[in-house]
């Protein structure tokens, strides 16, 4: 079996739980001993061809680097797209690929490539064909329940402080042409969901895709639970790790709020258009909160072993939870929004799920396991197992193979 993913970003290239999803995948699938490929964005330092862990990498898709700047956005939508297109046919000329499996926005030139011989597959883990915005937050306050239209899409941005990871300027919340282009790129994502076979990473997900009439196979995300096997450092206080994007839709506000007063040491790895002002209000207040910039994703396992409880305060309703489940793998107790794939991920005596944006409710939630390590080491072990029974490589790769396989043979 041959397969080809195609995928805006590839590690070391990372802009979220897809990229770290997608490497685990491909070199599972290769294990396994399926001829896998990978065609991706190239960036400055990266070979433009390399074969790493049995998988043979691309880097030939043109994009832009910060999906946080404007400028770089518009340059991402404008030769993205035929980069694709062009590239998967490239690529089809010199091999005899099986099956392409689109990640992310790379779906968007699934009509283009429709009639190239093989079936096409999609993992959906964001939101971008979903949702103009692409955090399906209604009016920047709450979980979206409707399928957008353009004059939706217009009276929501208005209100919103974020359009994805960028802050949503005045120049763009009242720029015509602007959103409309916006929105006409997301109306060509959705309208590329048809053409594909599409795989869904949660049941929250899925039902979004059956609400715009498109059926989906749930396979979750996986995780290589072994790199997360650490033994845990011994803190004199209570350490509360923080890791995400410094953006509203990701609740750092809330777990600022929440701590104020707390006997604890936050620490917080992530970057974003909030950082200069989280900075200010942790001076001003002199809060135990200390911000990084990220990490590698191999250093992220010994961040988690340093920690006593790990937040997930997103606002915003998640794919998936990613941040759940290596928290669970690393045996910590886990506090999370009650919301989408959030709910999914932290299941009971895993952790406690509060409402979205409750900081009296996090707050709480925070000082009930700090003052009980009995209940966090019982939701640290509870959570590790439920982590290697459904999120290991093996039933997750299974799933994928099964899926593969019928398409290719029918």
């Amino acid at each position: 079996m041959k397969i080809l993913f195609v995928s805006e970003y590839y590690p070391p290239k990372i802009m979220g739980g897809g990229e770290i999803n997608l490497e685990l995948v491909a070199k599972a699938l290769a294990k396994k001993g399926i001829e896998v490929s990978v065609l991706t964005s190239h960036h400055s330092g990266l070979e433009k061809l390399e074969k790493k862990d049995g998988v043979l990498i691309y880097r030939r898709l043109k994009t832009g680097d910060n999906p946080s700047s404007l400028v770089e956005n518009v340059k991402r939508s404008f030769i993205f797209p035929k980069s694709v297109e062009d590239e998967v046919k490239n690529i089809l000329k010199l091999q005899k690929i099986e099956a392409i499996h689109f990640i992310g926005t790379s779906i968007i030139a699934a009509a283009k490539l429709k009639d190239c011989g093989a079936p096409l597959f999609a993992t959906i883990e964001s939101y971008p064909a979903l949702c103009p915005k692409g955090d399906r937050i209604f009016h920047g306050k709450k979980e979206c329940k409707v399928k957008c239209s353009f004059t939706t899409f217009l009276s929501c941005q208005a209100d919103s402080a974020e359009i994805g990871k960028m802050k949503n300027e005045w120049y763009l919340k009242y720029n015509a042409p602007a959103l409309s282009y916006i929105y006409s790129y997301y109306k060509q994502l959705n309208d590329s969901l048809q053409y594909c076979n599409i795989i869904a990473i949660s049941e929250y997900v899925q039902c979004l895709l059956k609400q715009q009439g498109h059926d989906s196979t749930v396979i979750p995300n996986t995780l290589s639970v072994e790199k997360f096997k650490i033994p845990n450092k011994r803190n004199t206080k209570i350490k509360i790790l923080f890791l995400g994007s410094l953006i509203r839709s990701k609740g750092i506000h809330i777990l600022i709020e929440a701590v104020r007063d707390l006997d604890c040491e936050v620490v917080v790895y992530g970057e974003g258009i909030l950082k200069e002002e989280l900075e200010r209000k942790i001076q001003q207040h002199k809060l135990p909160i200390h911000i990084h910039s990220p990490l590698q994703y191999s250093a992220i396992p010994f961040l988690y072993a340093q920690a006593d409880i790990v937040i997930f305060p997103s606002i915003w309703p998640e794919p998936f939870g990613r941040i759940a489940i290596e928290a669970m793998a690393a045996g910590k107790p886990i506090i999370g929004s009650a919301i989408a794939g959030i709910k999914e991920t932290i299941t009971e005596g895993t952790g406690i799920l509060v409402g979205p944006g409750d900081v009296e409710q996090l707050r709480e939630a925070i000082i009930l396991l700090m003052h009980n390590p009995t209940l966090r080491k019982e939701m640290g072990k509870k959570g590790r197992k439920i982590v290697e029974e459904l999120y290991t490589e093996k039933p997750v790769i299974k799933k994928l193979i099964a899926a593969y396989k019928q398409k290719i043979s029918s």
